[in-house]
């Protein structure tokens, strides 16, 4: 049946050529393969024998160099013994309908994907060789070939000795994946926190066809503040696609429309991966925390293109409509893990220094941790700390408990970290990787000096080339639950974020992540007051609206007031709530809940007049009449408007009394007055041109032609439009142009 459904899927020809195709790839096949290729035939346009089978052959005589082909009934005791720990696995397809007996793997490499023959457990040798040829076969193609993804995302570290650990003990899922993505777009890999998910997934990248680029990889647990927009920010970079991201200048929230910007692109290519790591973060009891993000993934799983999406996640994550998101359309499949197997377990705890113990009790050991790969990396350290017998008698506890594996990995953290579990669980606090200056900034009195140095011997923090530390996920859960005073430990962490420096001049919402993390640790700490400060000091509130991150904005000014703004105790001086208050009406707005929007304007306005703040009422009001012109009500908008220009005439601002005038000139076209809004527009015209506002002269000849449209005059309006336009041009606004441009061109059709 697996035959069948690949060269089904290859689009054999005859059969006759398709038994010629694979006597060339894996002479000596086993009669099973022999039936399915006499129910091939037809639909031979699509096999590509002449350009694969060079490929197939030299793979095939390098297999056979290196690896004598031999009867795979002689295989060892041991091997056997693996095959029956295997086939017992959940979900095995190893059976008599599928009888692989080859125990090889032979790769074909052309077309659009990987197609697998003999895939009966391949060994790690095996794995890793496949690897070096794909990786020789990329080399050889260069990069001339794909140049479709422009700036490549960084995947995880994947270091020689742990790929031959993954290749060797996971032998199993990766060919059990590798037959999953072959047929399917997404592949959701579950499993608890240190079982090996992202690795797993990052080892199965290697196995990519050779055409396709590196994956384009993002990482939830280190982006726990993600919205919709960033992760399709990130996208449109690496494809080399900047339409997937217009929404940031056209400053709105990213939305369906730019997913399916996302969606078209993707069908455009032979093959993209992606890569989502840690989806559990975005999720609360199962669901997704922004309907953005769900319709995203749904997205991806339902629509028709050529990407393979590779997604890890502790839970499977439910959609509104109740289904789980691998069973959201034909496309979707999961792949859950389990612990290593025993052998590979006790394999691995002698590699890591243990080898001097007896192997019954390394098998014990294993075993008590189930063969958790997070568990099994603390259980080496304790044993190297503690001794066997300490482990073991912690692990015969977790056992009369019948805790599970992450429980046992917690007991084992806990034996582990010793003098260095308070520095440990104060750095817990860090969301994305720190520098030295940072850690040290947790440090006490009593911080021994090579506290670091340690915690990295006992494999309790990782670094990277560049100098930065991390702490696993779920080493971090274990070691922020010890942690007495957390509000010490995020201030502590918002002064150090405060201390870098920011860009001079950034251009986009990465450069601004030391300022969103020193937000982060104010609120955590409760130091709201500081938390504002931070988004007026770094110019979030202004930056993020020019880009149109509306969502950020809104999570940031949220994360300072209560589940109920409007009834709940605000924590803030009067001044900065009123700040606070302001701009999240504008944050509301800009993604389109008015109403909301109204609430924040008046309670903003409310304090601006308890104050006495001219300049702060004036701002309310007129935020209040654009909200009611949105919503519909020029009338209540009139009664805002006239109020904010009485205040900016007071206090003689000339600017923002003609931008008064316009508005009230809007408000009456709104109301099929043109003759009113003309007078209005012409008096905001003529403060334009007496204070040199170029950009609202243009906007008010623009606003003028609309109103002669109304009186039927097009005549006039075209005169009206042809003037902003020059004025657009000369300033290159392309609000201004692009306006006048659709109007002449209306008109100009019409005449």
């Amino acid at each position: 049946m697996f035959h069948r459904k690949n060269l089904g899927i290859l689009g054999a020809g005859t059969s006759e050529k398709a038994r010629a195709l694979v006597d060339r790839i894996s002479p000596g096949t086993n009669s099973s393969l022999v039936k399915a290729l006499k129910k091939v035939s037809g639909n031979s346009e699509n096999f590509k024998i002449k350009e694969e089978l060079p490929e197939i052959e030299e793979f095939r005589e390098e297999n056979k160099k290196e690896k004598p082909e031999g009867n795979t009934e002689d295989r060892t005791e041991e091997n056997k013994k693996e095959k029956t720990e295997e086939n017992s696995k959940p979900g095995s397809k190893i059976g008599p309908e599928t009888d692989f007996k080859t125990g090889k793997l032979n790769k074909l490499a052309a077309g659009s994907y990987t197609s697998f023959f003999n895939m009966e457990t391949p060994s790690g040798d095996e794995f890793i060789r496949l690897i070096d040829w794909l990786d020789r076969k990329r080399e050889e193609k260069g990069a001339s070939d794909v140049t479709d993804i422009r700036n490549l995302s960084t995947l995880p570290s994947y270091q020689a000795e742990l790929k031959k650990i993954v290749t060797e003990n996971r032998a199993y899922e990766l060919r059990k994946a590798l037959e999953y993505i072959e047929y399917r777009k997404v592949l959701l890999i579950t499993g608890i926190g240190g079982m090996g998910k992202s690795t797993l997934a990052r080892a199965l990248t290697d196995f990519r066809p050779v055409g396709v680029p590196e994956p384009f990889y993002f990482d939830f647990s280190r982006n726990r503040d993600a919205k919709l927009g960033d992760v399709l920010e990130k996208l449109a970079s690496c494809l080399g696609a900047p339409e997937i991201a217009d929404f940031r200048k056209e400053r709105r929230a990213a939305g369906e429309v730019d997913v399916g910007k996302l969606i078209a692109e993707l069908k455009k290519r032979s093959q993209s991966w992606l890569l989502f790591d840690g989806l559990e973060f975005m999720l609360e009891d199962r669901r997704f925390l922004e309907e953005g993000m769900e319709m995203f993934f749904s997205a991806l799983s339902c629509s028709t293109h050529n990407a393979k999406i590779l997604i890890t996640s502790r839970v499977r994550p439910v959609l509104k409509n109740g289904e789980s998101l691998d069973e959201a359309g034909e496309a979707g499949e999961n792949l859950r893990l389990f612990g290593l197997r025993t052998g590979f377990a006790v394999k691995y705890l002698t590699g890591k220094g243990l080898s001097c113990t007896e192997p019954d009790i390394l098998e014990e050991l294993a075993a008590g941790v189930d063969g958790h790969p997070l568990a099994l990396k603390l259980l080496a350290e304790f044993v190297k700390k503690s001794g066997d017998i300490e482990a073991r008698e912690a692990l015969s506890i977790c056992r009369e408990r019948e805790e599970d594996a992450a429980k046992k990995a917690k007991k084992l953290f806990d034996g582990l970290a010793g003098d260095e579990k308070e520095l440990l669980g104060r750095i817990s606090v860090y969301r994305k990787p720190a520098d030295i200056k940072a850690l040290k900034m947790m440090f006490t009195e009593k911080t021994p000096a090579n506290a670091v140095t340690r915690l990295l011997e006992r494999s309790l923090l990782e670094t990277d080339s560049c100098g930065n530390y991390w702490i696993q996920p779920l080493i971090m859960e274990f070691a922020s639950r010890g942690l007495e005073n957390k509000e010490e430990a995020h201030m502590l962490a918002c002064k150090y974020y405060l201390s870098t420096d920011l860009p001079e001049n950034p251009g986009k919402k990465e450069e601004l992540s030391l300022a969103i993390e020193a937000h982060h640790h104010a609120c955590e700490a409760g130091a709201y007051d500081l938390g504002a400060w931070v988004i007026y000091r770094s110019n979030l509130y202004l930056l993020l609206d020019l880009w149109g991150d509306s969502g950020t904005l809104a999570e940031l000014y949220g994360r300072l007031l209560p589940e109920d703004p409007f009834k709940g105790e605000v924590l803030l001086r009067k001044e900065i709530k009123g700040f606070v208050f302001g701009n999240s009406g504008l944050t509301c707005s800009r993604l389109g809940y008015l109403k909301k929007a109204v609430e924040y304007y008046e309670q903003a306005l409310k304090i601006a007049r308890e104050t006495e703040d001219w300049r702060g009422e004036g701002n309310r009001l007129g935020n209040l009449g654009n909200a009611y012109l949105q919503l519909g009500d020029p009338e209540k908008a009139i009664q805002y408007y006239e109020q904010i220009l009485e205040i900016h005439r007071k206090i003689d601002d000339r600017n923002r009394e003609s931008a008064d005038l316009g508005n009230l000139g809007l408000a009456y076209s709104r109301l099929k007055e043109p003759e009113k809004a003309i007078k209005y527009f012409e008096q905001a015209l003529n403060i334009a041109r007496e204070t040199g506002d170029r950009r609202g002269e243009g906007k008010r000849l623009g606003n003028l032609g609309k109103a002669y449209i109304q009186l039927e005059d097009p005549g006039k309006a075209i005169d009206f439009f042809k003037k902003s336009l020059t004025i657009g041009k000369e300033l290159n606004d392309p609000g201004i142009i692009r306006f006048c441009e659709q109007e002449l061109k209306w008109l100009e059709a019409g005449s």
